[in-house]
């Protein structure tokens, strides 16, 4: 059976550098032939485009009588066996039909004349090699000289053709001395090296049987034995690693019972088909489970999604992944994070949900399985062209997409990605039910924060966020600006319509206010009929601008009422932090109270900016 072994195995080797030695004899006989050919088209089609434009300067400045000088002297200095101008019929018809050379002489010149295209030719047989090439000359009024000056012809009509031939006789010789210096050294080389293979054999098939013999051992569950080898190359680390194997193998499988005991409770029979793999699996199941235990001590929402970046990119070692959040009330998305310094999906899923096909399906959405399947992914050139393909999770979160979590990666990944997503989901599915406890938590939260009448947040918001504001604000550089904003004469609408009446148009001013300032801005009722607005990161002085706007928008909205149409106004005072204070962010709040008063005593229905004269006491 060795001899049996041995034998085919020498055949199958002398048969491959057979075929490797032949494959690279055609190979380079391909290159040196198109070689030649390449670098021949390049001369001709360079020496036709010269003698074209050379002859219309000719024609331009009355030299043409040259022409079959020139002719001659390019004929001769670039070895070509003819060059010819041939004469097309828009210029016979103008000038007569010329000398006989100048008429075409073969269908490649005809054809040229004809279609106007560029033609070319290999005529190859045992003796020579010859490559003609026509280019044709078609009449043009752009550029730099205007054909229809001269020529009673058409846009575009082909008034001639160049037409040359080239010799590759002598070439084509010398690629084939070169190929058969190169076919006896490579001979040569591919004979040596058989012989330098079937002498250093035999060591090799040995080690090989013993391989096996040891494999087939593994696979019965027999780690005992060992390789024995003394060669010193790849071949004798192939033991020593075989050997290694075995010996970890025995530890591998020592672990499984220990983690698998730890998980389930309870000691399990050792079996002989437990794998590396196995460990891995077990080892992620008890990952999964101290995540979820640990993210139901987490305080926020974000908590637990800063665990799940981890999780993705540490535990995992995934380096392009986004994570998502969906906003059911809005049907918008919201990025969480994005793993990559780069956005992989189009804006338009942040606007409209459902433009998100993971979201939308409630699926997995896989570019693997269907290339470039889902038309928001912002890079599905890279896709087609590149091999760089996504993965994307639903998440479910009370009976809905909670979030999507997206996976980029290249091609080559793709075995990789496969084996992780099941522990992937393993980690989401653990985490929605915690991620919908702590969203529910902090609705009831939300509500406590917001305003019954008017959808506005309430003082307790203010209370809760401002010294965060502020310390946001100079860690930044940036400004606050403070708006104070009170609705004048509001007690005479309750007392001549009500106070339903007048709790209507405290929610309509309220609306028009929000609506004139940004989503980054906080809109909070004060007190009464008092709004606040924090203008956030706003430029300098910029906070009067945005106070006037608003102004002027409630002094141009109607209510209208039984018995009537209200038009209300509203005094504002502003003030920036930290420009206005001297760093408290309270005591900006005051002054820009202090500025509402002053707009007040000036008549109302104005803007006011706190000035430092405005205020006289120490304290706020």
């Amino acid at each position: 059976m060795a001899g049996g072994m041995r034998g085919r195995l020498i055949l199958k080797a002398g048969v491959i550098l057979i075929a490797l030695f032949i494959l690279t004899v055609v190979l380079v006989g391909l290159f040196f032939r198109n070689s030649v050919l390449e670098s021949s088209k390049r001369n001709a089609m360079t020496i036709a485009k010269l003698v074209r434009d050379t002859l219309t300067s000719y024609m331009v400045l009355g030299v043409i009588d040259k022409r079959d000088l020139f002719l001659q002297q390019i004929r001769e200095t670039s070895n070509l066996e003819y060059i010819r101008v041939v004469r097309g019929e828009a210029v016979k018809r103008q000038y007569g039909e010329g000398k006989s050379y100048e008429q075409p002489i073969d269908h490649l010149e005809r054809e040229v004349l004809r279609t106007g295209k560029i033609k070319d030719l290999l005529i190859e047989n045992q003796n020579r090699v010859v490559y003609k090439l026509v280019v044709p000359y078609k009449a043009e009024s752009s550029g730099r000289i205007n054909c229809l000056q001269c020529h009673k012809v058409k846009e575009g009509e082909v008034l001639g053709a160049v037409s040359l031939a080239v010799d590759l006789t002598r070439e084509r010789q010398q690629a084939f001395l070169l190929l058969t210096i190169y076919t006896l050294s490579a001979g040569g080389i591919f004979t040596l090296l058989f012989i330098v293979v079937i002498r250093h054999f035999e060591p090799y098939r040995q080690l090989f049987n013993r391989i096996k013999e040891i494999l087939e051992n593994f696979r019965e569950g027999d780690f005992r034995h060992r390789v024995e080898a003394d060669l010193k190359d790849e071949a004798g680390e192939l033991a020593h690693v075989v050997n290694r194997v075995g010996e970890e193998l025995d530890t591998i499988l020592s672990n499984i019972r220990e983690k698998v005991s730890l998980l389930i409770g309870y000691k399990v029979l050792e079996t002989e088909n437990a794998l590396k793999d196995t460990e891995k699996m077990v080892e992620e199941l008890v990952k999964i489970s101290n995540f979820k235990r640990t993210i139901e001590q987490d305080l926020s929402k974000q908590d637990i999604y800063d665990r799940i970046v981890t999780i993705l990119a540490d535990y995992m070692s995934l380096d392009k992944f986004s994570l998502y959040e969906v906003d059911e009330n809005r049907n918008r998305m919201r990025v969480v994070d994005v793993h990559g310094e780069k956005m992989w999906c189009s804006d338009l899923i942040l606007e409209n949900a459902d433009e998100c096909r993971a979201k939308r399906t409630g699926n997995d959405v896989d570019s693997a399985e269907f290339p470039c399947i889902c038309p928001r992914f912002a890079f599905n050139d890279l896709c087609s062209t590149q091999g760089i393909q996504y993965y994307c999770i639903p998440v479910n979160i009370g009976g809905k997409v909670g979030n999507v979590v997206q996976i980029v990666y290249e091609k080559d990944m793709d075995m990789f990605i496969r084996m992780i997503i099941p522990y992937i989901k393993g980690y989401l599915v653990e985490a929605a039910p915690v991620i919908e406890s702590k969203s529910l938590m902090e609705i009831l939260k939300e509500q406590s924060y917001i305003d019954q009448l008017t959808g506005l947040y309430n003082r307790r918001f203010l209370d809760e966020i401002i010294d965060k504001v502020a310390a946001q604000i100079k860690r930044r550089g940036s400004t606050l600006g403070i708006l104070m904003i009170d609705i004048d004469y509001f007690k005479q609408v309750n007392d001549k319509y009500g106070h339903d009446v007048g709790d209507r148009v405290l929610r309509e001013i309220a609306n028009v206010i929000r609506s004139k300032v940004r989503e980054a801005d906080y809109v909070i009722r004060f007190g009464g009929e008092e709004i606040m607005v924090l203008l956030m990161d706003v430029k300098k002085g910029a906070s009067v601008k945005v106070a006037e706007k608003i102004r002027e928008a409630v002094a141009n909205k109607t209510i209208e009422v039984s018995g009537g149409v209200i038009k209300k106004t509203v005094s504002i005072g502003v003030s920036e932090f930290p420009d206005d204070c001297d760093g408290r962010v309270w005591q900006c709040i005051k002054f820009a109270d202090v500025a509402l008063y002053k707009a007040k005593e000036m008549g109302r229905n104005r803007v006011v900016r706190f000035t430092p004269d405005m205020w006289s006491g120490e304290e706020y």
